[in-house]
């Protein structure tokens, strides 16, 4: 969400649209793209972008009757004349469009924009330099790693009249993309990270790829870099008015020298040289990584004047950055989602939608420090941060701060804390039980300690799932089908591992039609969890039917029996026109009517007032066989032989679905009204896919194993010459599958991977690690990949259902969104 005032004619100029419409003296103040993030309509302009799996005219309709009144169109079709009090900017390219507007945006504002791009590193640099630059600079930054051509566009509108500088990362992925990103940007100081192998899949060389980055610092009048990296270094060909502004641990003739670095245990100490004079920092940090954009950071500031002593300061305040939203399971049956590491306005109403979106019935509760990083007077702030609360419904909000406590009497629902350690002594005047929990604080606050308290406790092995990704799967499958077609997923099963509710609630923001569930008991659980999308029930148990209708769940019906107990129990409730989904066979030769049922199945429904048909589906037994067609064919010839029937004797309307997740993508022809997306979404069947989940675990212990010893239960495994082995704490019951011992399964450590040894013991298994430079407390994973997932698998024997199923619920569920 960005903020300024323009009219919509003022817009219009910007991106060469033509207007149509009531009124182009309207004043627009902030620009939207996601059609559920609207929380106020008036002085709104929604951006209609079609992407490769979506497209927002559909949003359209919907909004229009909420009251929002001002839309940018692209489709040359669409019949503005539906929506007789509306404002519309009408467009070849919705977002070429939304990215000139942005440009012309910039264009009004004479500060220094400094613009960040690189292989690794782009989104840490930006926000410890925002930290770095906050007391001497108002600074507008991308929310989080808002560095596509959407984020970047988003991110250059948040600029207002009262910023000093800008700070913009962008990102990436093929050629002619950069060239747009710097018409946007337009930065007066460039920052190149390093060059690596990420995004690389549309370059045809590593040189292609620094060439297209170099794009953004076109003009610039300085361009700070490492001059080690020698392609970066080879491919600069500055234009006379660019200062280079180089680093070197090779060069003492580059403008910031590195004579020595001083790693220590939690530290690193940078002995510099510059102009001839010799300076030293103190970092936080003794990874590569850190020190590195840390010395670029070091660059930029001597660059820009700011003294060594203030260098220092600024140096002190920064600490590893959550790169994602993380969302828990807290005590008390409540979530928490962690944001404990950054304090901007622009950040918070990110992590309050998500909030919104996970919340359910739960009541919303935010634990926020005093906002470090607006550069906003506190007399302005403090309103617009009660309103922006206000309009996302929380209910109790907790402010720890000295100024939080000087505006307490603004909030109606806040209780203040001076300081983090005031709350935690606190802590127990408080029910933050069946609530949605917000963390989000300053760094110098320590909200990490308040994690440590909220949480439930786990044990180190956890199953992380991207819900990034979860929603990229969901929308690549709705891009393959027709805008009509509605979308069932399937939750059953703790979706596919990945954990329930959480997942459910992610579909619900994503305009999901239906949910389905295996038993009532995981519906009932849904429900609870304020879950409103309908949801089918696969397997209901007839003596759960009282419990089915009380929580509106719609049952799948495949036998008379099961027809009658539901009817029975209708009746007796004095209810009717509840609805059911049949279920027939057409080959799978598992549940299911047969079709010589249909005819006593038709008449038998026509009698009983109590039911209504929602949907008649069947089940595709081998749509990922695409050397068996044949089958498929005369099953969904079948299923639509038996639809027909069914229309033609029972005359009110009724969904039909065959198709599963690989059907969509096989057999999308036979879409019907609607589809079931199972195992698809979660990133199992098709290249154009993302993995969603990452099973990982630690090194407990790493021990030295003589030759000739054994190891593990039943001495399974000897060893031929001492080695060095690592102790994992994920076992069988943890659903490392106890066939993967001795040799055949493998985990991965620090990138290499290390073959499982002996028998998986319950709780634990051992892995040879005797060429693997590893460390006690290294990061284990046991899959990230959907090659790992199914290369597993197959060294079971069996299907990536059943690896992704068989992690056990005790295994902590983190998920994560950027």
């Amino acid at each position: 969400m960005t903020s300024f005032s323009y009219t919509i004619q003022q817009l219009a100029n910007f991106c060469n649209a033509q207007f149509k419409g009531v009124s182009p003296d309207e004043l627009i103040h902030q620009v939207i793209i996601d059609s559920r993030k609207a929380k106020h309509f008036s002085h709104h302009l929604f951006v209609a972008i079609k992407g490769p799996h979506h497209d927002g005219h559909q949003f359209i309709e919907e909004l229009y009757k909420k009251g929002f009144r001002n839309f940018l169109i692209s489709n040359a079709d669409f019949k503005t004349s539906d929506f007789p009090q509306a404002n519309f900017l009408l467009t070849n390219d919705g977002l070429e469009a939304f990215q000139n507007i942005a440009r012309n945006h910039r264009s009004q504002f004479q500060i220094p924009i400094i613009g960040i791009t690189g292989s690794n590193g782009k989104t840490i640099v930006k926000e410890w330099l925002s930290i770095c630059l906050q007391n001497q600079y108002k600074i507008c930054k991308n929310p989080k790693s808002y560095n596509s051509q959407v984020g970047v566009s988003i991110s250059v509108l948040g600029l207002n009249s009262g910023d000093e500088i800008g700070v913009f990362e962008a990102g990436i992925s093929q050629k002619g993309e950069m060239e747009k990103l710097q018409n946007i940007i337009q930065p007066s100081i460039g920052i190149f990270t390093n060059i690596g192998q990420a995004h690389s899949e549309n370059f045809n060389s590593l040189e292609e790829k620094i060439k297209e980055k170099l794009k953004l610092f076109s003009g610039v009048e300085k361009l700070i870099y490492c001059k080690d990296h020698k392609e970066i270094h080879d491919a600069i060909s500055p234009e006379d008015s660019t200062e280079l502004i180089a680093w070197s641990k090779q060069d003492d003739t580059a403008f910031l020298y590195v004579k020595h670095i001083n790693q220590r245990a939690d530290k690193s100490i940078l002995t510099l040289i510059h102009k001839a004079t010799e300076k030293s920092f103190t970092i936080p940090f003794n990874d590569e990584a850190s020190i590195e954009n840390c010395l670029h950071l070091i660059c930029t500031l001597i660059s820009l004047n700011i003294r060594d002593k203030e260098i220092q300061n600024s140096l002190n305040l920064l600490q590893p950055l959550a790169m994602r939203l993380e969302l828990k399971e807290a005590k008390g049956n409540s979530l928490l989602i962690n944001d404990a590491y950054s304090s901007d306005i622009d950040s918070l109403k990110i992590a309050l939608d998500f909030l919104h979106q996970q919340s359910g019935n739960a009541k919303k509760v935010a634990i926020l420090s005093d906002l470090d990083e607006t550069g906003i007077p506190k007399a302005e702030l403090f309103p617009k941060l009660m309103n922006l609360l206000d309009s996302y419904d929380v209910e109790q909000v907790i402010g720890i701060g000295a100024n939080f406590s000087d505006y307490q009497a603004m909030f109606s629902n806040c209780t203040c804390y001076k300081s983090t350690d005031e709350f935690i002594e606190n802590t127990a005047d408080f029910d933050l039980s069946n609530s949605a929990i917000l963390l989000k604080g300053a760094r110098r606050f320590q909200f990490e300690r308040i994690a440590e308290i909220l949480e439930q406790k786990i044990h180190e092995t956890v199953l992380e799932v991207n819900l990034n990704a979860i929603s990229e799967n969901f929308h690549y499958y709705k891009s393959l089908l027709k805008k009509e077609t509605k979308v069932m997923v399937m939750v059953k099963a703790f979706s596919y591992g990945t954990g329930s509710y959480e997942i459910a609630h992610h579909l619900e923001y994503h305009n999901a039609d239906y949910l389905a569930v295996a038993y009532v008991d995981e519906g009932f659980a849904l429900r609870k969890k304020g879950i409103q999308t309908p949801i089918m029930v696969l397997n209901p148990d007839g003596t759960q039917f009282k419990q089915l209708i009380e929580h509106h769940l719609e049952p799948e019906i495949y036998s008379f029996r099961q027809l009658k107990a539901l009817q029975h129990e209708l009746k007796r409730l004095n209810l009717s026109d509840y609805p059911i989904h049949l279920k027939v066979d057409t080959g799978m030769r598992r549940l299911g009517f047969e079709s010589a049922e249909i005819d006593g199945l038709i008449s038998w429904i026509s009698q009983h007032k109590e039911i209504r048909l929602a949907s008649v589906f069947s089940h595709l037994a081998s749509s990922e066989n695409i050397e068996d067609k044949n089958f498929t064919a005369i099953q969904i010839d079948e299923f639509t032989s038996i639809c027909n029937e069914i229309e033609s004797k029972i005359k009110t309307p009724f969904l039909k679905h065959i198709l599963n997740s690989s059907g969509i993508t096989n057999y999308t022809e036979a879409q019907f009204d609607m589809v079931r997306l199972g195992i698809g979404l979660y990133g199992i069947g098709d290249e154009n896919l993302q993995n969603c989940s990452s099973l990982k675990s630690m090194i407990s212990q790493i021990k030295e194993v003589p030759a000739g010893e054994s190891v593990g239960y039943n001495r399974a495994y000897y060893a031929d010459e001492t080695i060095r082995i690592a102790i994992i704490p994920i076992g069988y019951a943890d659903g490392l599958n106890r066939a993967l011992s001795n040799g055949k399964g493998q985990v991965h450590i620090n990138g290499k991977k290390a073959s499982i040894i002996g028998n998986i013991c319950m709780d634990m298994c051992m892995v040879d690690i005797s060429l693997i430079e590893a460390q006690e407390g290294d990061e284990v994973i046991v899959w990230n990949t959907q090659k790992h997932i199914l290369d597993l698998a197959k060294s079971l024997n069996t299907i990536p259902y059943e690896v992704l199923t068989n992690v056990s619920q005790r295994v902590k569920r983190v998920f994560l969104q950027e």
